[in-house]
C-alpha cells in the first residue's frame, strides 16, 4: 500500500468511533459521499475492507466488486478522502 493509501486509509478508520456516538448527526457516507447513511448506524453496511458503516448502497456494491472478483475501490477515491484532497 503506497503512503497515500495508507493515509487514506487511516484518515477513513479514524471515522468510526465518531459514527457510534449516537449524539453525533449521521455523516455522508465515506466511501461514496452521498448523504444516505441512516441514522440508526448499525442499519447500514460495514465496509469489507475497512472497520467503517458505509451507506447500504456502497456496501451493496462491494459485494458485487467481491463476488466478481473485482479489485476494491482504492481508498484514495472514497469521497471521504477525495473531499478532504481536492
Amino acid at each position: 500500500m503506497d503512503k497515500l493509501a495508507h493515509k487514506a486509509k487511516s484518515l477513513i478508520e479514524n471515522l468510526r468511533p465518531i459514527q457510534e456516538d449516537s449524539k453525533v448527526i449521521p455523516f455522508p457516507c465515506p466511501r461514496c459521499g452521498h448523504d444516505r447513511m441512516n441514522r440508526d448506524i448499525i442499519k447500514n453496511a460495514l465496509s469489507r475492507y475497512v472497520d467503517v458503516y458505509i451507506c447500504n448502497q456502497c456496501g451493496r456494491d462491494e459485494a458485487v466488486r467481491d463476488l466478481a472478483n473485482l479489485a476494491p475501490l482504492p481508498f484514495k477515491d472514497w469521497g471521504m478522502v477525495k473531499g478532504m484532497w481536492r
